[in-house]
């Protein structure tokens, strides 16, 4: 490929990818406090993908990457006993500058991208200095499990290599130029990583760039208008691209005017060191070759797939549904459609592109996102340095001890790319956590702890065969809710006020240990469920039936559930789409006005759908498992 060519294919791309992240992104609104529990000294760390933004930029705060429409997934972690952290790195940097910056924002220092690699692209030495490291203690007794999405696994993968290995290159370059090196590259740090997780990472590279390359010159020059624009403006603290190396910056002693002038010479596309070129076929696979299987590190992959296979042509399209979190996102079909349909080519660097490659999550191949392969062969392998398998397929349930130095590859799951991390058209907020949770279990379960296995269902009064079985099973998988008694349900029993703002909680995750008194005269300090109705309270969930009485004993009404969910979907950063057409309840005048607008908001969002009568019955009473399928769908 011409160096004209792979340049104005990365602009494209650029344009496009930056159109669709941000489109994804709008939806997330603010998250959960997160608490102080932790479950093992040695922390997760979240590395975002392209276009992503980490918990240095202000608007992981408002917007959190990890959890953008399902409410902060660290925040979440947090109050389960993990400790987490959401790294920031360049969003359209290379995975060579991404791991560089991933090191120095862990250990606290100024990156350094090193002297060779700085003068073989044309940019700057040193970028960002982080003053504090992301957290204290990273070492070998500290040891980080890295959780990387989208271009993050690739980061990961490279940062783990440089870490262990070092970069012998950058070390003789810095020697010659009478410098020192990073300690980065000095290596030497492998068991500085206990493990390694990878979701939807494109370990190969993407179709996507070759499938959808037309698309004009001007959209993609506005987009690198935008970063210029926004590296320099006082926004560039709220979302940085982190491209100081390029010279997009601001310099304390320079004028606006001066900086602009310099900045708007600035292409930093044209130096072949960004993330698009690094997300390529040949180039992933160039990548791969000079990084090991490490023996000590732990290693998970998660791939996704949300298309079906067309049984006149045999290509895949994208998934659609009635019900959002069961399709694809609608901004991801058209490029989805064109991975779905590209097969039988070749790469410029020769790689043959056959049918394996058409299944994918909108973004990136499904077979991709399985392991690791190199150009040595044309194959599907992923093999250790000593040319053994270095892979195995896990059915994730299955008894089983994990070992440090194989690629585990989970299940495919049924989702688009930015499901994974709670994007627009996510998941519910039950099934992304229940994703997390599952995902850290199977990472804290290599400590020595015994693997866990699928608790066996235990209530007999709800068989599978009964409509809302697979809601209360997802709810009892994840703690929320238990049983009348060790055998039974009770799924058409009635709920009351205090029991489902005791699932509320248990949905979120929450430490109500500190919620010890209240406003409510007629909940008692030492009841079961005082914690719950105070917790619910001081977070504006509920407001009482009156200022001085909350009726915990009473049966909940359909539209008391309805304004509950939505103020709690409101205060921890949950997003209710909009997928299903309005309707107007037969009985809508009977809803009341404090209810009216919840009730209104979750039948656009697929959590309620009334009855079947057309009604919507306000002040009849929920059961059990009516209580439990609105959690579910949330």
């Amino acid at each position: 490929m011409r160096q004209g060519e792979n340049h104005e294919k990365t602009r494209r791309l650029l344009c496009l990818l930056l159109t669709l992240v941000l489109a994804l992104s709008l939806c997330a609104i603010p998250a959960a406090a997160a608490d102080d529990q932790t479950r093992s000294d040695d922390p997760v760390v979240f590395v975002h993908g392209l276009f992503g933004w980490g918990q240095r930029d202000k608007i992981f705060r408002i917007m959190p990457y990890w959890g953008m429409t399902t409410g902060s997934l660290p925040d979440y972690l947090a109050t389960q006993g993990y400790e987490t952290y959401a790294a920031s790195v360049g969003p359209l940097s290379s995975a060579w500058d991404r791991a560089c910056e991933l090191y120095a924002q862990l250990v606290g220092a100024r990156t350094d991208y090193g002297v060779k690699h700085a003068q073989d692209f044309g940019h700057e030495r040193y970028g960002i200095d982080y003053e504090t490291p992301l957290f204290d203690g990273w070492g070998t007794e500290r040891a980080v499990n890295l959780v990387g999405h989208s271009f993050g696994g690739a980061t990961t993968r490279l940062f783990l290599e440089i870490l262990t290995n070092g970069c012998p290159e950058e070390v003789a370059a810095a020697k010659a130029a009478g410098v020192e090196p990073s300690p980065f590259f000095l290596g030497d740090k492998g068991d500085w990583v206990h493990s390694l997780t990878a979701i939807a990472a494109p370990h190969n590279g993407t179709t996507f760039i070759e499938a959808n390359s037309d698309f004009t010159k001007l959209a993609a020059d506005l987009t690198t208008a935008a970063a210029k624009a926004l590296g320099l403006s006082s926004l560039k603290g709220v979302y940085d691209f982190q491209l100081d190396q390029f010279g997009i910056r601001r310099d304390d002693n320079e004028t606006f005017a001066q900086a602009l002038d310099r900045v708007l010479k600035s292409d930093f596309l044209s130096h072949n060191d960004n993330a698009f070129l690094d997300l390529t076929i040949d180039k992933s696979l160039e990548i791969n070759k000079g990084i090991a299987i490490q023996p000590n590190v732990y290693y998970f992959s998660y791939a996704g797939d949300q298309t079906s296979t067309d049984p006149l042509t045999g290509n895949h399209c994208p998934t659609v549904s009635a019900i959002p979190s069961n399709g694809m996102c609608a901004l991801m079909m058209p490029g989805s459609v064109n991975m779905g349909k590209y097969y039988d080519k070749y790469t410029a660097g020769g790689i043959y592109i056959d049918q394996s490659w058409l299944p994918n999550d909108g973004l990136v191949n499904t077979v991709s996102a399985f392991y690791p392969t190199t150009t040595d062969k044309n194959t599907t392998e992923c093999l250790k340095r000593d040319g053994t398998q270095g892979w195995v397929n896990y059915d994730g349930y299955s008894d089983i001890t994990f070992r440090p130095g194989i690629w585990y590859v989970m299940p495919v799951t049924r989702a688009d790319h930015m499901q994974f991390v709670g994007g627009i058209a996510n998941k519910s907020v039950i099934e992304t956590h229940l994703f997390y949770l599952n995902l850290m279990d199977d990472i804290y379960s290599t400590y020595g702890s015994v693997q866990p296995t699928e608790t066996p269902f235990p209530f007999t009064d709800v068989p599978e065969s009964r409509w809302s079985y697979p809601y209360i099973q997802q709810l009892y998988d994840a703690g929320v809710v238990s049983g009348t008694s060790a055998a039974t349900f009770e799924p058409t029993a009635v709920v009351t006020r205090a029991q489902f703002v005791t699932m509320l909680a248990g949905l979120q995750g929450a430490d109500v240990s500190a919620y010890t008194s209240g406003r409510f005269t007629d909940v008692p300090a030492n009841a079961w469920y005082a914690p719950y109705v105070n917790w619910a309270a001081d977070n504006g969930i509920v407001y009482g039936v009156s200022d001085t009485e909350f009726a915990p004993d009473a049966e909940i009404t359909r539209q008391d559930m309805a304004a509950m969910l939505c103020r709690y979907a409101g205060q921890f950063g949950i997003q209710l789409g909009t997928g299903n057409p309005a309707i107007t309840f037969t009985d809508e005048a009977d809803i009341a006005d404090y209810a009216l607008p919840a009730v209104q908001a979750l039948q656009r969002a697929g959590v309620i759908s009334g009855m079947p009568d057309g009604s919507f019955r306000p002040r009849d009473t929920a059961t059990r498992e009516q209580a439990c399928v609105m959690l579910c769908l949330l």
